[in-house]
């Protein structure tokens, strides 16, 4: 009796075993991949840290955040503060003095223009190079340039000709900097969990802490950081980015189980 209940019983054991042991390997196999995932993904993230070293050690400002839209904006921010030393306090004089009287220097250059008075405007619009260039207005630098020339070789008709591209370009920067002076003076909130102020040395060094428990598969570890990471607004393209890394992260960690049946 016993023998033939356990015969009858036999194939749903040994079901059910194979069940539990194939769900068992699914199991292993479903965590396997999102290691595998999560590690590529870090592994490809810590691609754009290779340059760690040239975090500047310099505390995260207000202005050092903001200026990156001029940059986006065709502004050769980066250049300009090399050759001011790094001194963005100048730099922001500068902006300020040239968008002051960049009206006025328009004005002045068209009249000079009308009178044909060639010499006296390639002198004006020397000095409005050199301004440009100064800022990082690349553009503008370039027009001026070509302005000067033809000035120089008395050829008020071709001057007249590109005066609407000069003047666009000049008041396209002037805008882009009124914007930009404008957006300052509200406080970033660049301090680390001890009140401290971050540095962007810091700020790279916490990205690349991240990263690496990604690649342990410390997944909260690392999301806790990015998060973190998320409240100094350095630049939009790198929060979309950041955020993109969070979303990923929560997308593999969800995936369900596939089923073997």
């Amino acid at each position: 009796m016993v023998l033939t209940y356990t015969l009858i019983f036999l194939p749903v054991i040994m079901a059910a075993s194979l069940f539990i042991c194939i769900s068992y390997y699914k199991k292993k196999i479903t965590e396997l991949e999102k290691k595998q995932k999560i590690a590529l993904m870090a592994c490809n993230a810590k691609q754009s840290l290779i340059g760690i070293n040239d975090f500047p050690d310099t505390y995260i400002t207000d202005s050092q955040i903001k200026i990156r839209f001029l940059a986006k904006n065709g502004i050769d921010v980066d250049t300009a503060l090399s050759n001011m030393n790094g001194n963005i306090n100048q730099y922001n004089d500068s902006i300020l003095s040239f968008v002051g009287e960049s009206q006025r220097v328009e004005d002045e250059l068209f009249n000079l223009l009308q009178q044909g008075n060639m010499l006296q405007y390639g002198a004006r619009i020397h000095q409005l190079r050199v301004k440009a260039n100064m800022l990082g207005i690349l553009n503008l630098t370039d027009t001026a340039f070509f302005h000067e020339i033809e000035a120089y070789g008395n050829n008020p008709d071709i001057v007249r000709l590109n005066w609407e591209k000069l003047s666009f370009e000049l008041d396209e920067a002037c805008d882009n900097f009124t914007r930009y002076i404008k957006s300052l003076g509200v406080k970033d909130g660049a301090i680390d969990e001890n009140g401290n102020k971050i540095t962007f040395k810091k700020w790279g060094e916490q990205l690349q802490e991240a990263f690496t428990a990604l690649e342990m598969y410390d997944t909260d570890k690392a999301k806790n950081i990015l998060n973190n990471l998320l409240r100094y607004h350095i630049d939009s393209d790198i929060t979309k980015n950041i955020e993109s890394i969070i979303s990923n992260i929560d997308e593999i960690m969800n995936q369900k189980n596939r089923r073997f049946f």
